[in-house]
């Protein structure tokens, strides 16, 4: 199987699918998934229960993918569980053989009375990577380098005081990949990439950059409500509103999006967050690399 934690050192550019899943995804629409995307990207991304719907396991959900032959990097958040179910999941995501994991803090809920759930928080965000690097590295149960270990960060156009402290902490405490919010603004992702360089990160870990793929303004509204730090310009949703096929568009913008990224010194990588049709994702890659984004040429 082609690992992501290979191909991220050895490949220019690397492309990773996020999963999407709902609380009535079942295993073959999974398995149809990745065989859809399997020939186009180097790994699947399956996301913890970020919005709070009741999906099945990340865990889960990645043994499927892992099943069908292509590689998985299930996320895991504080929010959900203490300590010890933290630690269950990092050795059973050994045991698994999963050896990528993105690590974050975890979006807090929102005052909803008929969610009845709690943020747990038991530990930090900093002691979850602790803990997956002493695991990968220590245990015996992870292959030679142990876990590659990725934290989610916001891109934004920081003051020149910005010393980037909490992301240092995160690398020295054992991540290896930075993956932004959903973005499709190229001109803040140049910006921030910048600021990494100057702040001597970008020779310590990688800056993959999630790219969500919209095929309607309701995408793009659903995605700004549940997801704060999305950053979705106005001309890309006015571009979408205004199409004929809104699908087509959508595509479309992402698929530029790709492209300017690839050309930018330092994204080793993206994430297409996608819902509905896999094809879709297939369809943004291929124009992807034979698409012109707006201001180059």
């Amino acid at each position: 199987m082609k690992r992501f934690r290979e191909a991220i050192k050895q490949q220019d550019f690397v492309i990773t699918a996020a999963l999407p899943l709902t609380p009535a995804s079942t295993a073959a629409q999974i398995s149809a998934a990745v065989e859809t995307l399997a020939p186009f990207v180097d790994a699947i991304q399956v996301a913890d229960d970020r919005y709070a719907v009741g999906h099945m396991s990340p865990l889960a959900a990645a043994s499927i993918v892992m099943q069908e032959g292509l590689d998985a990097i299930p996320h895991m958040s504080c929010r959900d569980c203490n300590r010890l179910a933290l630690q269950a999941d990092i050795l059973a995501a050994a045991a698994l053989g999963i050896t990528t994991l993105v690590l974050l803090r975890g979006e807090k809920f929102t005052d909803v009375p008929a969610l009845r759930a709690k943020g747990v928080f038991h530990v930090s965000e900093t002691q979850l990577i602790q803990m997956a690097t002493l695991v990968g590295g220590e245990s015996g149960l992870v292959s030679t380098p142990g876990f590659h270990i990725g934290s989610v960060v916001t891109a934004f156009r920081p003051e020149k005081t910005w010393e980037a402290k909490r992301i240092q902490e995160k690398i020295d405490a054992g991540t290896k990949f930075l993956q932004t919010q959903p973005c499709l603004n190229i001109g803040l992702i140049r910006a921030y990439m910048q600021s990494l360089v100057e702040r001597r990160v970008m020779h310590r870990a990688s800056v993959i950059v999630e790219v969500p793929l919209l095929t309607s303004r309701q995408d793009a509204r659903q995605l700004k409500k549940n997801y704060k730090g999305a950053t979705i310009p106005k001309p890309a949703i006015m571009r979408i509103m205004q199409a004929a096929d809104t699908v087509a568009e959508g595509i479309k913008i992402c698929a530029e999006m790709i492209a300017d990224l690839k050309a930018l010194p330092g994204v080793a990588g993206v994430n297409i967050q996608y819902a509905g049709d896999a094809q879709n994702v297939v369809s943004a890659i291929r124009q992807s690399q034979t698409a012109r984004p707006p201001g180059h040429g």
